[in-house]
């Protein structure tokens, strides 16, 4: 191990690398399937907004049936890195 300075230089480094992969948008290849990037033009919050068609969990409610057509939607979301996870939060309708 080298000096202390040293070591701090390596962590340094390491956390600089760890916030730009963090910060970067998730990339097309990265997303679910049903998932459409769209422009985003608020750059205050980091990854990407998608629009996306879901199944909303009601058994009665034809999305029920997983066919792409009758999912409920679309809605927003932004898709996010949080530590070695991706996440998604809802935005909203567009």
């Amino acid at each position: 191990m080298g000096t202390p300075t040293e070591t701090l230089r390596d962590l340094h480094a390491y956390v600089e690398t760890l916030i730009e992969y963090r910060e970067q948008p998730v990339g097309e290849d990265e997303l679910p399937e049903t998932a459409e990037p769209v422009d985003n033009t608020d750059t205050s919050s980091k990854g990407t907004v998608v629009k996306e068609k879901v199944k909303c969990g009601d058994d009665s409610c034809k999305c029920a049936s997983g066919n792409p057509a009758d999912m409920d939607g679309p809605y927003l979301y932004r898709y996010y890195r949080d530590g070695g996870a991706m996440k998604s939060e809802y935005i909203g309708k567009p």
